[in-house]
Protein backbone atom coordinates (compact mmCIF):
# COMPACT_ATOMS: atom_id res chain seq x y z
CA UNK A 1 0.00 0.00 0.00
CA UNK A 2 1.08 3.37 -0.73
CA UNK A 3 0.43 7.12 -0.54
CA UNK A 4 0.97 10.43 -1.29
CA UNK A 5 -0.70 13.61 -2.64
CA UNK A 6 -0.28 13.42 -6.55
CA UNK A 7 -3.13 10.57 -7.61
CA UNK A 8 -1.69 10.33 -11.21
CA UNK A 9 1.45 9.11 -10.07
CA UNK A 10 0.74 7.10 -7.85
CA UNK A 11 -1.88 5.02 -9.37
CA UNK A 12 0.80 5.02 -12.10
CA UNK A 13 2.69 3.33 -10.13
CA UNK A 14 0.62 0.88 -8.44
CA UNK A 15 -0.39 -0.11 -11.89
CA UNK A 16 3.30 -1.04 -12.98
CA UNK A 17 3.42 -3.19 -9.72
CA UNK A 18 0.19 -4.85 -10.23
CA UNK A 19 1.16 -5.55 -14.43
CA UNK A 20 4.45 -6.85 -13.13
CA UNK A 21 2.58 -9.59 -10.74
CA UNK A 22 2.80 -7.68 -7.83
CA UNK A 23 -0.13 -6.59 -5.63
CA UNK A 24 -0.54 -2.81 -4.89
CA UNK A 25 -2.79 -0.25 -3.59
CA UNK A 26 -2.69 3.33 -3.42
CA UNK A 27 -4.39 5.98 -1.43
CA UNK A 28 -4.00 9.74 -2.30
CA UNK A 29 -3.27 10.98 1.27
CA UNK A 30 -1.50 14.80 2.81
CA UNK A 31 0.57 13.54 5.54
CA UNK A 32 -0.15 17.22 6.70
CA UNK A 33 -3.69 16.01 7.30
CA UNK A 34 -3.71 13.69 10.32
CA UNK A 35 -7.17 12.38 10.07
CA UNK A 36 -6.09 11.30 6.48
CA UNK A 37 -2.71 9.93 7.96
CA UNK A 38 -5.42 8.25 10.72
CA UNK A 39 -7.25 7.14 7.47
CA UNK A 40 -4.51 5.97 5.91
CA UNK A 41 -3.42 3.43 8.48
CA UNK A 42 -6.49 2.12 9.42
CA UNK A 43 -6.69 0.81 5.89
CA UNK A 44 -3.34 -0.60 6.03
CA UNK A 45 -4.59 -2.75 8.85
CA UNK A 46 -8.11 -3.35 7.29
CA UNK A 47 -6.05 -4.86 4.10
CA UNK A 48 -3.39 -7.22 6.20
CA UNK A 49 -5.25 -7.55 9.50
CA UNK A 50 -1.51 -6.12 10.97
CA UNK A 51 0.99 -3.49 10.52
CA UNK A 52 4.10 -4.92 9.89
CA UNK A 53 5.96 -2.26 8.18
CA UNK A 54 5.57 1.55 7.74
CA UNK A 55 8.04 3.76 6.24
CA UNK A 56 7.80 7.25 6.41
CA UNK A 57 9.15 9.04 3.16
CA UNK A 58 7.53 12.06 2.47
CA UNK A 59 9.27 15.26 2.92
CA UNK A 60 9.43 18.25 1.05
CA UNK A 61 12.74 20.52 0.93
CA UNK A 62 10.84 24.16 1.01
CA UNK A 63 13.95 25.65 -1.27
CA UNK A 64 17.21 27.47 -0.40
CA UNK A 65 16.91 30.70 1.15
CA UNK A 66 18.64 32.70 3.87
CA UNK A 67 16.85 32.81 7.54
CA UNK A 68 15.64 36.07 6.52
CA UNK A 69 14.23 34.58 2.88
CA UNK A 70 11.60 32.14 3.57
CA UNK A 71 8.06 33.15 3.89
CA UNK A 72 6.37 32.13 6.91
CA UNK A 73 3.68 29.88 4.96
CA UNK A 74 6.96 27.67 3.48
CA UNK A 75 8.24 27.21 6.66
CA UNK A 76 4.60 25.99 8.09
CA UNK A 77 4.68 23.32 5.55
CA UNK A 78 8.03 22.17 5.77
CA UNK A 79 7.20 21.86 10.07
CA UNK A 80 3.91 20.30 8.81
CA UNK A 81 4.99 17.56 6.58
CA UNK A 82 8.47 16.70 7.66
CA UNK A 83 7.93 16.70 11.30
CA UNK A 84 4.30 16.20 11.89
CA UNK A 85 3.73 13.86 8.90
CA UNK A 86 6.62 11.71 10.81
CA UNK A 87 4.91 12.21 13.98
CA UNK A 88 1.07 11.62 12.57
CA UNK A 89 2.15 8.46 10.53
CA UNK A 90 4.38 6.33 13.69
CA UNK A 91 1.38 7.11 16.20
CA UNK A 92 -0.93 5.72 14.13
CA UNK A 93 1.24 2.88 12.30
CA UNK A 94 1.96 1.65 15.62
CA UNK A 95 -1.70 1.43 16.99
CA UNK A 96 -1.58 -0.84 14.47
CA UNK A 97 1.49 -3.09 14.95
CA UNK A 98 2.48 -6.14 16.78
CA UNK A 99 5.86 -7.41 18.42
CA UNK A 100 8.15 -7.18 15.12
CA UNK A 101 6.57 -4.26 13.56
CA UNK A 102 8.95 -2.05 12.17
CA UNK A 103 8.67 2.05 11.30
CA UNK A 104 11.09 3.41 9.02
CA UNK A 105 11.76 7.35 8.62
CA UNK A 106 13.51 8.82 6.31
CA UNK A 107 16.16 11.93 7.91
CA UNK A 108 18.81 13.32 5.82
CA UNK A 109 22.58 14.62 6.21
CA UNK A 110 21.23 17.82 5.96
CA UNK A 111 21.21 19.20 9.74
CA UNK A 112 22.15 15.60 11.05
CA UNK A 113 25.64 14.51 9.82
CA UNK A 114 26.64 18.11 8.17
CA UNK A 115 25.07 21.59 8.11
CA UNK A 116 24.02 23.06 5.22
CA UNK A 117 23.91 26.81 4.89
CA UNK A 118 20.72 28.68 3.28
CA UNK A 119 18.86 25.02 4.27
CA UNK A 120 18.55 25.39 8.06
CA UNK A 121 14.76 25.02 8.07
CA UNK A 122 14.74 21.95 6.22
CA UNK A 123 17.58 20.86 8.63
CA UNK A 124 15.74 21.57 11.30
CA UNK A 125 12.99 19.29 10.39
CA UNK A 126 15.33 16.37 9.71
CA UNK A 127 17.33 16.53 12.60
CA UNK A 128 13.64 16.64 14.75
CA UNK A 129 13.20 13.36 12.58
CA UNK A 130 16.23 11.65 14.51
CA UNK A 131 15.27 13.15 17.35
CA UNK A 132 11.78 11.20 17.41
CA UNK A 133 13.10 8.24 15.97
CA UNK A 134 15.42 7.76 19.01
CA UNK A 135 12.55 8.51 21.33
CA UNK A 136 9.99 6.51 19.74
CA UNK A 137 12.47 3.60 19.74
CA UNK A 138 12.60 3.61 23.72
CA UNK A 139 8.97 3.93 24.05
CA UNK A 140 7.82 1.66 21.50
CA UNK A 141 10.64 -1.10 22.54
CA UNK A 142 8.37 -2.47 25.19
CA UNK A 143 5.71 -3.30 22.62
CA UNK A 144 8.46 -4.68 20.25
CA UNK A 145 8.15 -2.48 17.85
CA UNK A 146 11.69 -1.37 16.21
CA UNK A 147 12.20 2.16 14.70
CA UNK A 148 15.02 3.35 12.75
CA UNK A 149 16.04 6.45 10.33
CA UNK A 150 17.58 6.13 6.80
CA UNK A 151 19.77 9.66 6.67
CA UNK A 152 20.64 9.51 2.62
CA UNK A 153 23.64 11.71 1.65
CA UNK A 154 23.13 13.47 -2.06
CA UNK A 155 20.44 11.35 -3.66
CA UNK A 156 19.66 12.04 -7.58
CA UNK A 157 16.02 13.43 -7.06
CA UNK A 158 14.09 15.76 -8.32
CA UNK A 159 14.51 17.39 -4.54
CA UNK A 160 17.91 18.12 -4.49
CA UNK A 161 17.21 20.22 -8.11
CA UNK A 162 15.41 22.61 -4.82
CA UNK A 163 18.60 22.29 -2.97
CA UNK A 164 20.86 23.58 -5.93
CA UNK A 165 18.37 26.03 -7.40
CA UNK A 166 17.41 24.54 -10.21
CA UNK A 167 20.60 24.57 -12.33
CA UNK A 168 20.76 21.68 -13.31
CA UNK A 169 23.01 18.38 -13.45
CA UNK A 170 26.02 19.68 -13.22
CA UNK A 171 24.72 21.72 -10.13
CA UNK A 172 24.04 18.93 -8.46
CA UNK A 173 27.30 17.13 -9.24
CA UNK A 174 29.00 20.03 -8.04
CA UNK A 175 26.50 19.78 -4.75
CA UNK A 176 27.28 16.33 -4.09
CA UNK A 177 31.32 16.54 -4.31
CA UNK A 178 30.88 19.57 -1.63
CA UNK A 179 29.11 17.46 0.82
CA UNK A 180 28.71 13.19 0.26
CA UNK A 181 31.59 10.80 1.70
CA UNK A 182 31.78 9.89 -1.77
CA UNK A 183 31.73 12.92 -3.61
CA UNK A 184 28.74 11.39 -5.68
CA UNK A 185 24.83 11.55 -6.10
CA UNK A 186 23.51 8.65 -4.89
CA UNK A 187 21.03 6.35 -6.61
CA UNK A 188 17.70 6.53 -5.40
CA UNK A 189 17.33 2.83 -6.53
CA UNK A 190 20.01 2.19 -3.96
CA UNK A 191 17.81 4.12 -1.15
CA UNK A 192 14.96 1.72 -1.82
CA UNK A 193 17.24 -1.48 -1.82
CA UNK A 194 18.36 -0.26 1.81
CA UNK A 195 14.99 0.22 3.00
CA UNK A 196 13.26 -3.05 1.32
CA UNK A 197 16.26 -4.50 2.80
CA UNK A 198 15.43 -3.13 6.27
CA UNK A 199 12.16 -4.03 6.02
CA UNK A 200 12.89 -8.09 5.11
CA UNK A 201 15.59 -8.13 8.17
CA UNK A 202 18.92 -8.68 5.13
CA UNK A 203 19.79 -5.25 6.25
CA UNK A 204 21.19 -5.30 10.04
CA UNK A 205 20.17 -2.71 12.77
CA UNK A 206 19.44 -1.67 16.16
CA UNK A 207 16.04 0.16 16.75
CA UNK A 208 17.05 3.71 16.94
CA UNK A 209 19.38 3.42 14.62
CA UNK A 210 19.75 6.39 11.93
CA UNK A 211 21.37 5.32 8.88
CA UNK A 212 23.39 6.96 6.99
CA UNK A 213 23.66 5.89 3.13
CA UNK A 214 25.59 7.01 0.86
CA UNK A 215 26.63 6.41 -3.05
CA UNK A 216 29.27 3.63 -3.25
CA UNK A 217 26.99 1.76 -1.70
CA UNK A 218 27.67 1.91 1.90
CA UNK A 219 25.48 1.99 4.85
CA UNK A 220 26.87 3.90 8.31
CA UNK A 221 24.95 4.11 11.79
CA UNK A 222 25.37 8.17 12.53
CA UNK A 223 27.15 8.44 15.55
CA UNK A 224 24.66 9.54 18.54
CA UNK A 225 22.98 8.80 21.64
CA UNK A 226 19.87 6.66 20.95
Amino acid sequence: MMAGRDATQGEGAAEAIRGSGGRATFVKTDVTDDDQVAALAQRAADNQGVIDVWFNNAGIEGGIAELAGLDDRTVRELLDTNIKGVYSGMRYAAGHMRNGGLIINTASFVGTAKPVPLAVAYGGTKAAVVSMTRAAALELAGKGIDVVAISPWVVDTPLVDGLTGGQGPQARAAFAAAFAPSAKLTPPEQIAGVVAGLAGRAVSYHSGDVLLIDAGPSVTPMQGAS
